[in-house]
């Protein structure tokens, strides 16, 4: 048996996160591409809701859906979306399109498939 004392503590190494934040407001550019319709003006009154299999998908149909623009849709660019109301969010379309009416549980979903919210100044703000 050796008396060495107590052995040293390993020093904890905290890795950094790299997040990028270089994002640009294209809200007042120009379009760059005038032929191309967008998502948003193809979507019609009869979405089929068992196509969309992954949150991604399901969240694209609900933002083109027509019916749920005064609840949550694209903004007028196309390049981002807002809740404009978050009641009706939870008892209307989380109701409809998920196990679940939970807004946290929505939220986290958001979270989670790396969907950043912008909190600069401008149109986009809190988009």
């Amino acid at each position: 048996m050796s008396n060495e004392g107590p052995k040293p503590k390993k020093k904890r190494v905290v890795r950094s996160a790299f997040i990028d934040h270089s994002y640009h407001d294209y809200a007042d550019a120009p379009n760059q591409y005038p032929g191309i319709v967008s998502d948003a003006t193809l979507a019609t009154d009869h979405v089929n809701h068992s196509l969309a299999k992954n949150f991604p998908a399901k969240l694209h149909q609900i933002v083109s859906t027509p019916q749920y623009q005064h609840i949550i849709g694209w903004l007028p660019h196309g390049r981002s979306w807002v809740i404009r109301n978050k009641e009706l969010l939870v008892s209307v379309v989380l109701k409809d399109h998920f196990s679940h009416g939970n807004f946290e549980s929505f939220n986290r979903q958001v979270n989670l498939w790396g969907f950043k919210r912008l909190l600069g100044a401008g149109p986009d703000y809190k988009s």
